[in-house]
């Protein structure tokens, strides 16, 4: 991951990423490309949420890709936090490591790696764009997971792998990869909450 998205994330997430001794401008070392950014924000800012009611002392000890997913190891966190962690890992073989679109898990020189259609042939030669923070994306991505978590507590991780009817077979992981698929999980277990049928 480039250094200034590093930067802001450790600025932002430095309680999660950093002993004490932070200091400004330090680098945590996430072991992936930029595509994940989003993913690994909206991950963290959910951690955070979490942690900080609980006074949990959560730390991120490790971050990278391994078999084409978003691996984070911790400590100190509990069985929501570590749900949020599985979530995560789960969407993003959905999303392209790359660009940061739609993708899936493919094999690419013996590897398996996370890429969209565009990034999956053998030496691709698109460029790939500076990444740019999506907020919009990283609230969807929150508000799904937390209504996710409060309905389904740690079940969450096993419902989002499996393919549901109501989102035409498609799993929920797969919809987590974009804002549009994390406003339809939300509307659809919001409105399961408060018995409006649909």
């Amino acid at each position: 991951m480039n250094n200034f998205i590093e930067r802001l994330l450790a600025a932002q997430y430095c309680t999660l990423l950093f002993s004490k001794d932070f200091s400004e401008g330090a680098i945590f070392g996430f072991e992936c490309n930029d595509g994940w950014a989003n993913l690994i924000e909206a991950t963290l800012r959910l951690t955070r949420q979490h942690a900080e009611p609980k006074a949990l002392d959560v730390k991120v000890t490790q971050a990278k890709e391994k078999f084409g997913q978003l691996r984070i190891y911790h400590s100190g966190s509990d069985e929501i936090i570590g749900s949020v962690f599985e979530i995560a890992q789960l969407a993003s073989g959905c999303i392209c490591e790359l660009c940061g679109n739609p993708g899936e898990v493919v094999s690419l020189e013996g590897w398996l790696v996370a890429r969209c259609g565009k990034h999956s042939a053998r030496g691709h030669l698109d460029p790939i764009e500076a990444h740019i923070a999506d907020e919009k994306y990283i609230t969807s991505y929150v508000k799904a997971v937390n209504l996710m978590l409060s309905f389904f507590g740690e079940g969450a991780v096993l419902w989002v792998q499996q393919e549901r009817t109501a989102f035409a077979g498609r799993r929920p992981c797969e919809m987590l990869a974009t804002g549009e698929g994390c406003q339809t999980i939300f509307t659809f277990l919001n409105r399961l909450e408060h018995g409006v049928g649909v």
